[in-house]
């Protein structure tokens, strides 16, 4: 993986996922839109240029050199939430929060995708019991967030607080009089390897589910 060419992952990660909720955003919200170009790099480059920044770092403290779905999630996670790659359209203030809605999304569906292809790998039926495993996981299987009644005290949905969480990354330098933007990698990370415990049950009864169906057809 070269620094200026988008990697083959990426490149699948950004086409099934993130421009597919790009438009699931825009299309909610016709005052949102997709900035063109950040830092002079049209969409894909700019994201990847900043997903590589991140991996670098990550990479510099780990002992092997790959990095495993969860601290990929949280690279990607913090890219979105730097570059900010939805605006209001003709200068409508959008919601302050939009952005870090498409980066925890984003990062929730980049855990279900390394999690379709284990079971695809793992798994010995034939390559079209396979195909349509992964199809009915794709349509009937989200990531889900614990629920507010598992809360101890908190009185605020488990999303909000982590896209509040993401928002205040952005946050004014006192010292040097200006915004900057703190993100650690290693703590999402971990908060979506958590988020994966939580769901497997959920995703293991997904496929119950299609087994079920298809013995009784």
């Amino acid at each position: 993986m070269n620094g200026t060419q988008p990697s083959d992952t990426f490149v699948k990660l950004y086409n099934s996922i993130i421009v597919d909720l790009l438009v699931q955003i825009c299309n909610s919200n016709p005052n949102y839109c997709v900035k063109e170009k950040i830092n002079n790099e049209n969409l894909p480059n700019a994201l990847w240029k900043t997903y590589k920044k991140y991996e670098t770092e990550t990479s510099e403290n780990m002992l092997g050199s790959r990095l495993d779905r969860h601290k990929l999630a949280s690279c990607i996670c913090g890219t979105i939430t730097e570059l900010q790659p939805i605006v209001g359209l003709n200068n409508v203030k959008n919601s302050q929060s939009v952005n870090e809605l498409l980066a925890l999304h984003t990062a929730l569906n980049v855990i279900k995708c390394f999690m379709m292809e284990e079971i695809f790998e793992n798994s010995n039926d034939p390559i079209e019991i396979k195909n349509e495993i992964n199809l009915y996981l794709k349509k009937n299987f989200e990531l889900r967030l614990p629920h507010l009644e598992d809360n101890i005290c908190d009185s605020q949905e488990y999303q909000k607080n982590i896209i509040n969480a993401l928002f205040w990354c952005h946050r004014k330098c006192h010292t040097f009089s200006r915004k900057c933007f703190r993100y650690d990698i290693w703590a999402y990370s971990k908060i979506f390897y958590h988020l994966e415990l939580y769901n497997k049950p959920l995703f293991y009864k997904c496929i119950q589910n299609y087994k079920q169906h298809q013995s009784i057809n």
